[in-house]
């Protein structure tokens, strides 16, 4: 078993409980202290941070919803003055306004030795050569996982958006023996290897590490068959931090949490009260070390639950399960976290007044998801000049690969095609099977 920070990997429980009380009551107090959304909250139940005597004690707390990023755009969340963030990243979110994560020196020390905990939890050594391959809308996890890797030691092709025939002539030519990408791309990959006749046992590869979307051990088995390699997964979120909050070690028997970054809650998403080990909830996490971006309670709207006993790996950080299922209306597609009301916004925002229909239609070709906007056809909105209509078209497309990393086509129909399906406008007809 390879670890990246064994010390604090394999740290005795009941010191890693004082360590996350500690860092929660600091947590909380900078926050209190910093965050007028937070203080606003506490006072209203009547709570003070230091009530806290326990990690227990946390559910007195309110949540934080994706609602709540949103509305505190761009910097109401930030618990550091500007002069001390270094990084600034954003991320389309799921609301109306991006999710502006904020970074001081320390937070990205820390996301890199998170993220390093996992690749290394994978095989990821000093002198492999790592290849990073991820849609647009995961820019920031790339550039995680980049760090990660040149953390251990590692010799890293960034992720960049070339072809998969030129991402495939890269692995051979510059022995790539550890694959960074989303399951789905994985598999498109080995379709294509199969169009071009690649030789899978003349690879280096020795590794594939996937994020962003949930592994189906059909997938693993699938790929671990193919290359004759270990196939291992983590688990992350843009709101948080990225890739690696949670990851699987050789046992491929859950996915660890970095507890003393992170602390889990699973919670019935109607009762809202703690899970018992097993039982399916929503994934609440809470961060414990972040100085520029805390978050409390935050409700990730991704379900899993937690894992009970020690792992034969060695480390003492508890697991939970890869995602089973997702809340409300939240799509994941390619690993990018999209709700079908962004979509309604950039379309409304060009028809000029007037909304027209559409639908969301979700399918697989060759293993990736693909996205197509059925959009109902209307004087009101479409030009009978051909250029027009190509130019109004192109402009929707660029739009949503601007705010949200999604590739699209745009298809338009009669409104025959959008009744058919007896769904309100700004619906998902999703095809693609799986979570």
């Amino acid at each position: 078993m390879r670890f990246w920070d064994g010390e604090n990997e394999q740290m005795n429980r009941e010191d890693l409980e004082q360590v996350q009380l500690e860092r929660l009551q600091s947590t909380l107090n900078r926050a209190y202290k910093n965050v007028p959304f937070y203080k606003k909250h506490f006072d209203a139940l009547g709570l003070d941070p230091g009530d806290l005597g326990s990690v227990q004690d946390i559910t007195r707390l309110p949540f934080t919803a994706r609602e709540d990023l949103g509305n505190n755009y761009p910097y109401g969340l930030f618990a550091m003055p500007l002069r001390d963030i270094v990084r600034i990243s954003s991320s389309a979110g799921t609301t109306p306004k991006p999710v502006v994560v904020g970074y001081t020196m320390r937070d990205l020390k820390v996301r890199g030795t998170v993220t390093a905990r996992f690749l290394a939890a994978g095989g990821v050594v000093d002198t492999d050569i790592v290849q990073i391959c991820l849609d647009p809308g995961l820019s920031n996890w790339g550039r995680a996982l980049k760090e990660g890797a040149e953390n251990i030691g590692a010799s890293v092709m960034p992720m960049s958006h070339m072809s998969t025939l030129k991402q495939l002539l890269g692995m051979q030519d510059y022995k790539t023996s550890v694959l960074l990408t989303t399951p789905s791309y994985a598999m498109h990959m080995v379709d294509v290897m199969g169009t071009i006749d690649v030789d899978t046992s003349a690879l280096a590869l020795k590794a594939i590490m996937v994020v962003g979307e949930a592994l189906e051990e059909e997938t693993r088995e699938r790929l671990e068959s193919t290359f004759s390699i270990d196939v291992t997964t983590g688990y992350g979120l843009s709101d948080v931090m990225g890739p690696g909050i949670a990851f699987e070690c050789m046992e491929k028997n859950g996915l660890h949490i970095s507890e003393d970054h992170f602390l889990l809650e699973i919670v019935g998403s109607d009762s809202q009260a703690p899970s018992a080990s097993g039982e399916v909830g929503e994934v609440v996490l809470t961060t414990l070390t972040a100085k520029a971006f805390p978050l409390i309670r935050f409700r990730t709207g991704d379900l899993g639950f937690k894992m009970a006993g020690p792992c034969p790996c060695g480390r003492t950080l508890a697991r939970m399960s890869g995602i089973t299922g997702h809340t409300g209306e939240v799509l994941t597609i390619r690993g990018v976290k999209v709700h079908p009301a962004q979509i309604h916004r950039i379309i409304n925002k060009n028809a000029e007044g007037f909304s027209p229909r559409f639908l969301i239609h979700l399918y697989k070709e060759s293993y990736l998801d693909m996205t197509e906007i059925w959009l109902e056809v209307n004087d009101t909105l479409f030009s009978d000049e051909v250029k027009v209509l190509e130019a109004t078209l192109k402009n929707l497309r660029e739009q949503i690969l601007e705010m949200l990393g999604l590739h699209v086509t745009i298809r338009l129909v009669e409104a025959e095609t959008i009744d058919q399906y007896a769904k309100a406008s700004g619906g998902v007809v999703d095809e693609r099977g799986g979570l």
